[in-house]
């Protein structure tokens, strides 16, 4: 599937020229364009080909079907081989940011005790998701469990960024350094360098904005994630566990989360101490955490 704003237009420019000014056909026919008739022997371009110049257009002169985004603001214009490497030709679009901010998407519908979890995801056990597409590109990130539980993101490093790894990055919120780490490998080729400047999206789109790396699918990469109901019982289990964990509560004082047992509040490392905040961490989004519950 490619971008709805994918747009087409077929283009024209001079072979031999240093600098290859693209110029759409639609736009052609200027008064001081020399090329398409005898007045290209006064080119300056032409020239310098020694070339005897003929009566009509420039032998110079070639044509082009080009693609551009009907998005932005200024159009650049991409021969065809090129945009098949590029997201606007298959299901990546879905996470370019000027696609979320022209089509507004619809947030996802499925949701667990009010945390989104789309069905159409794979879900590792440390709260990470992966969207894999039928040409085995794939999108990672955190799930709506996680970034409610980090609340407002104020920072985020890359620990990878392009070859085959397991995708990390370290994510700060209040305060504390939490090491994210998908758990299986993936041919990484790009990370989402736009939460550098705005952390925020994590927490408010953390399924389409918020997404942190891209690659393509390798050996074991869809080891292991679960989906669908299954992802979903799983999902109201891990409910229960971190309300359970935050009702073992030093000193009496009241746990944060609801007063009858549901959904625990957003931001809640920042609600409690540093030390439980950490354990908090380890039982639940650390690779660790992975690799003792494995969801199979």
């Amino acid at each position: 599937m490619t971008c709805p704003f994918l747009r087409e237009a077929a283009v024209k420019y001079c072979q031999t020229a240093a600098f290859r000014k693209l110029i759409p056909l639609a736009a052609a026919g200027r008064a001081d364009e020399k090329c398409d008739s005898a007045a290209h022997a006064a080119c300056p371009v032409f020239r310098l080909q020694h070339q005897e110049a003929g009566p009509g257009a420039c032998p110079y002169l070639r044509e082009s079907l080009m693609q551009y985004c009907g998005a932005a603001p200024v159009a650049r214009f991409v021969p065809y081989s090129e945009s098949l490497l590029s997201r606007c030709g298959n299901d990546g679009y879905r996470y370019c940011e000027l696609y979320l901010q022209m089509a507004h998407p619809e947030a996802p519908a499925a949701e667990v005790g009010a945390i989104a979890a789309p069905d159409w995801l794979g879900y590792s056990a440390n709260h990470m998701w992966l969207d894999a597409s039928g040409d085995g590109l794939c999108h990672v990130g955190i799930d709506a469990f996680l970034s409610r539980a980090l609340g407002p993101v104020e920072a985020v490093s890359f620990v990878w960024e392009r070859g085959c790894h397991r995708p990390a990055a370290v994510l700060t919120a209040g305060g504390i350094d939490v090491e994210v780490v998908f758990p299986n490998p993936l041919l990484l080729s790009n990370c989402n360098r736009y939460l550098r400047a705005a952390p925020s999206k994590l927490s408010t789109e953390p399924y389409t904005g918020g997404w942190l790396f891209e690659g393509t699918a390798v050996e074991g990469t869809l080891d292991h994630l679960i989906s669908g109901p299954e992802a979903r019982a799983w999902m109201e289990e891990e409910q229960r566990r971190i309300n359970e964990f935050l009702q073992t509560w030093p000193s009496g004082q009241k746990a944060p989360a609801m007063a009858d047992g549901g959904l625990f509040a957003a931001g809640v490392l920042r609600l409690i101490g540093r030390n439980q905040a950490l354990a908090l961490v380890h039982q639940f989004f650390s690779p660790y955490a992975s690799e003792k519950r494995d969801p199979q």
